[in-house]
């Protein structure tokens, strides 16, 4: 009877491990916000003119408004908006889909370089090699 009991406190342990971690997105305008990727792996950007801050290394960041600065490490990093500044301690993946941004990535996560993918316009990246 031990072993149904056991059972159910592991799984609500688990549900409510995996609830504390959730995602930040930002909609609003001129907003600026320091993330703890521990407690928010995925990062989203939709408003303008942010300037975001990360602590440890996030699994996402989207980067879709325009005029943000991000400063941080991600193992996916994905630049769809315009003149934005992407300042990378490390990332593995980073697509620059928009234009005239500026990323910098100095390292990669796991990877022997960092994979980048430029399909953008007028953009300046820069990586480790």
């Amino acid at each position: 009877m031990k072993t149904p009991v056991i059972a159910i406190i592991i799984a609500c342990v688990s549900a409510f491990a995996a609830a504390a971690r959730a995602d930040v997105t930002v909609v609003d305008n001129d907003k600026t916000v320091d993330v703890d990727c521990a407690k928010d792996p995925a990062i989203t950007l939709v408003g303008n003119h942010l300037t975001i801050t990360t602590r440890g290394v996030c699994t996402s960041i989207t980067v879709a408004g325009n005029h943000e600065t991000v400063t941080g490490s991600a193992t996916s990093v994905a630049v769809m908006g315009n003149h934005n500044t992407i300042t990378l301690a490390a990332a593995d993946e980073v697509t620059v889909d928009g234009n005239n941004n500026t990323v910098t990535v100095r390292k990669s996560l796991k990877l022997k370089a960092p994979r980048v993918a430029n399909r953008g316009s007028d953009n300046h990246v820069t990586q480790s090699k």
